[in-house]
């Protein structure tokens, strides 16, 4: 399917809210409709926009927001929110009750093993 025929790049306005839909880690629909275009345009508009086609905006845009989300957690964390510091040490230091179990299983099964071997 061609280009929509003498399309206007976006404004400021509707740039920031693809921009910011984006971070949220909604897709291609989505943006079609926060900003009302066509999909077979997003790759001129996002050029225009951000210099980038649009699954590679899309992708930047998204680490973008997985970053904004984990530097909120980090800070509540640090803030004394129990949750958030639970999430973050599950997250980045494995060490969550399915992690724990499975390394417990193993080292049970190491001692096992040695026990046999003697």
């Amino acid at each position: 399917m061609a280009r929509t025929k003498n399309l206007q790049p976006w404004t400021d306005e509707q740039a920031r809210e693809v921009k910011q839909t984006l971070m949220a880690f909604n897709g291609m629909a989505e943006v079609c409709a926060v900003v009302n275009c066509k999909a077979v345009d997003l790759n001129w508009l996002c050029r225009q926009a951000f210099g980038m086609p649009f699954r590679q905006a899309m992708e930047n845009f998204q680490t973008v927001g997985r970053a904004s989300l984990r530097r909120a957690l980090f800070d509540a964390a640090l803030d004394g929110n129990a949750k958030a510091l639970d999430t973050l040490v599950r997250e980045q230091l494995g060490m969550g009750p399915v992690e724990a179990r499975r390394r417990t299983a193993a080292k049970a099964e190491q001692a096992q093993a040695e026990e046999v071997d003697f």
